[in-house]
């Protein structure tokens, strides 16, 4: 039986395959099914629905685990221990076809994602304030749901999509956009991916436009907006808004990187000054045996393992060193390395977070390398060393030789974080894929570098296309 997409408990179908779930948050009315026109009909309810929508970033198919695990094993992060549960198999032997049940997921998801951001953004922008204090309230919760429904349309583009350089007008084939609350079933096609993009950005303004708090612990606030701002830009090749949105949240003073001896906080600490959007993990959220903690862990699954390859990039006297941990996995690998950026393992599930100060120099660096201002990225490519290793020489690199080391910064300070293979891919780069002790080299351009429309969805909408190779 094929899925359709049904929203969930708002009478929503679309042919993109979404299907309903237990944990169904926009269950307000306990009896039945709420109305869709009644789905958000106060601020309690607001509230109520919003909630349900940054949930759905926890799942193990979403921030929970899928988008930090592939973009990292189908380059040259990670790959899977001999000993492993079977888990992105396909994706560590560079083999993923479109009947994968972890692209389905994905895709569910984040569509999943955007029809509940989408209800909460047409409840929301009907409601009537009582007062000043409570419009600027519904405006906050209106607003972060719009970083959300930009978020979730990024990450769908940047996943099931080639990068906005693919073509020199960004033309080709891109994803289904979902903007609107639809209360029949529908079949959406592929837009392209400047259309992708332009929603995308819309979105974006509109959120910083109406939020108010410059952060917010466990949801998106301006700072979190402008940082998804500036990674958009950058991956769109906008690098004068990269520089500018990047530059705001620097610039704020609301968020400040964690010193070299503290390091460790920057992981084992909720909220962090670092930190500007993480999705929290309560014990109540807790999703045991499926979480990244559960994954990564050597009590837990340890399925996949860090490669020498990039433990060697790495000065002997990095701090970074730090998140990767040595040992044994029983009965497989006696010298493994193991992720430690999720140090509560099995035990609970730690917050994961999305948008990081690091990130942001990172970005205005690359930004600055590609608009030919030299001096300037390198004094932001330096900030970043310099907190990994307060000796850290000044970098003179100019040219290829600087985008070479930006990129090699970002594998380092972003690694397991889910942006190795987006990287790689829309810098036109070569991607290699390791396996244990062996190394494969795939090309660029290439077809295999985004994932497959899921056949189901294939299956279910006569009006969506396949990637081309699938």
């Amino acid at each position: 039986m094929y899925k359709k997409l049904k929203y969930i408990a708002l009478s929503i179908l679309m042919s993109i395959t979404i299907f309903s779930c237990s944990d169904n948050f926009l269950e307000i009315d306990p009896e039945q099914n709420v109305p869709a026109e009644n789905a958000v009909i106060d601020e309690n309810t607001l509230k109520t629905a919003l909630n349900g929508v940054y949930s759905e970033l926890q799942s193990s198919n979403y921030y929970g685990r899928s988008i930090y695990v592939i973009p990292e094993l189908m380059a040259d992060n990670l790959f899977l221990s001999s000993r492993n549960t079977g888990r992105y198999l396909d994706f560590d032997n560079f083999v993923v076809s479109e009947r994968d049940s972890y692209v389905e997921g994905l895709w569910i998801k984040l569509y999943s994602v955007l029809a509940n951001a989408s209800r909460v953004i047409e409840g929301g922008e009907k409601l009537k304030s009582g007062s000043t204090e409570q419009q600027a309230l519904f405006d906050q919760l209106v607003g972060e749901a719009y970083a959300l429904r930009a978020l979730a349309h990024f990450d769908l583009v940047r996943l099931f999509a080639q990068p906005y350089n693919f073509t020199s007008d960004a033309s080709h084939l891109g994803i289904p956009i979902i903007n609107q609350v639809y209360n029949e079933r529908i079949s959406p096609p592929r837009d392209n991916v400047k259309n992708v993009y332009k929603q995308i950005n819309s979105d974006i303004e509109t959120a910083i436009n109406k939020m108010s708090a410059s952060k917010k612990n466990g949801k998106f606030s301006v700072g979190g907006a402008k940082a998804l701002a500036a990674r958009v830009a950058l991956y769109q090749e906008d690098y004068d808004a990269a520089i500018t949105y990047s530059t705001q949240v620097i610039n704020s003073g609301t968020f400040q990187l964690i010193d070299h001896d503290q390091y460790a906080d920057l992981w084992a600490n909720d909220f962090n000054s670092e930190s500007i959007f993480e999705i929290v993990n309560t014990v109540s959220d807790n999703s045991g045996t499926n979480g990244l903690g559960h994954f990564f862990h050597v009590k837990g699954y340890a399925d996949a393992l860090v490669p020498l390859d990039i433990i060697n990039t790495y000065d002997p006297d990095d701090i970074r060193l730090n998140a990767i941990i040595q040992g044994a996995k029983p009965g497989a690998e006696q010298d493994a390395n193991f992720v430690g950026k999720f140090p509560k393992g099995t035990e609970h599930d730690d917050n994961l977070r999305i948008f990081r100060l690091a990130e942001q120099y990172l970005i205005r660096a690359e930004a600055y390398a590609k608009t030919e201002q030299p001096t300037l990225a390198q004094e932001d490519l330096l900030t970043v060393m310099k907190r990994a290793k307060p000796t850290a020489v000044p970098v003179t690199e100019t040219g290829e030789d600087l985008m070479d080391l930006i990129l090699l910064e970002r594998r380092k300070e972003l690694a397991f974080e889910g942006h190795r293979l987006f990287d790689l891919n829309r810098n036109k780069r070569n991607v290699t894929m390791i396996q244990s002790d062996n190394k494969t080299e795939e090309s660029y351009p290439n077809d295999k570098f985004i994932l497959p429309i899921p056949l189901s969805e294939l299956n279910a909408n006569p009006d969506m296309k396949q990637n081309p190779g699938y």
